[in-house]
This record gives structure tokens, C-alpha cells and sequence, in this order.
């Protein structure tokens, strides 16, 4: 996991927003996939698809991954916008590639319970927090508070 290309795609996700594309490419990995899932999830964009550097694969003929076409598969996302405004107004990071932040589980509670913990924003309304949590999965804080872990907050939306 890299929290540079996290903030590559944070910072990519907003200008793509900001000038109202109506679909961005970001590069295909695990953690990029487990962002697009959550964003899909809170209904911040409208489709995700696999695809490659020039346009998204045929839902009907998908490509498998090889070792020759690893580096030119692409997720290509589809952004919302409502009254010509974007429905993901704000993306960025929380733990920075310089300034990793790790959250015990009482750290965490507190700061899905609204409270201050380390110069972290508590959440406003129709925001959420990603979270590597303690056992590697990718959860909002809520979720993460729920099962009483700790971990790394990654990135947080509205």
C-alpha cells in the first residue's frame, strides 16, 4: 500500500471533479479498487469498470490480467454531479506518505463519536473516513469502531 499513489488519485479525483469530466482513469490496484468500492457504496460516483489505458472493457468480453498487460489496466470511474455540481466536493488524505497516523481503538471511537483525536477534523454530516484497519481490510470508521479495531485512516470524502 502507498499513500503516494493514494494521493495521487485523491488529488486526480478532484480535478477531475473540479473541471466536471465525466469519467476518470485512475491505475488498478487493491487499494485503488477498495477506494471506487466505498465511494460506489456511499454514492459518491455512479460506476465503476475495469479497463485499459484507452477505454473501459466490454461488460459482455472482460480481459483477464497478465503479466504483459498489468501496468496498462486502468479502473475507470463515473462521477456524479447534481445540479452541475459534484457530488464528491472533497477528497484528501488524512495520514500523509510523511506523517503515517496510527488510531488505537478508543482513538478511533472517539473520533466517530465527533471528539478531536490527534489535529484530526471530527466528521461532518455526509462524510466519511477510509481506515486501514489492524486486520489489512479497507472500512469507513464507522465500521472499523464497530469491531473495535484500531488502524491507519487513510483518506476521507464528502
Amino acid at each position: 500500500m502507498s499513500l503516494v499513489n493514494l494521493a495521487n488519485v485523491c488529488a486526480h479525483l478532484k480535478n477531475c471533479t473540479m473541471v466536471k469530466h465525466g469519467v476518470a482513469k485512475i491505475p488498478l490496484s487493491r487499494l485503488h479498487l477498495n477506494l471506487s468500492f466505498h465511494l460506489y457504496k456511499q454514492g459518491f460516483i455512479s460506476a465503476i469498470q475495469k479497463g485499459s489505458d484507452i477505454s473501459p472493457d466490454d461488460p459482455n468480453s472482460p480481459v483477464d490480467i497478465t503479466p504483459d498487460n498489468i501496468s496498462s489496466r486502468k479502473l475507470w470511474l463515473s462521477l456524479k454531479y447534481r445540479d452541475n455540481q459534484p457530488v464528491l466536493s472533497h477528497i484528501s488524505l488524512v495520514s500523509k506518505p510523511n506523517l503515517k497516523i496510527k488510531l488505537s481503538p478508543t482513538e478511533i471511537k472517539a473520533l466517530a463519536s465527533g471528539l478531536y483525536v490527534r489535529k484530526i477534523k471530527p466528521l461532518q454530516p455526509a462524510e466519511t473516513i477510509l481506515v486501514k484497519a489492524d486486520d489489512n481490510e479497507i472500512l469507513d470508521l464507522q465500521q472499523v469502531a464497530a469491531k473495535n479495531l484500531g488502524g491507519m485512516p487513510l483518506c476521507r470524502f464528502r
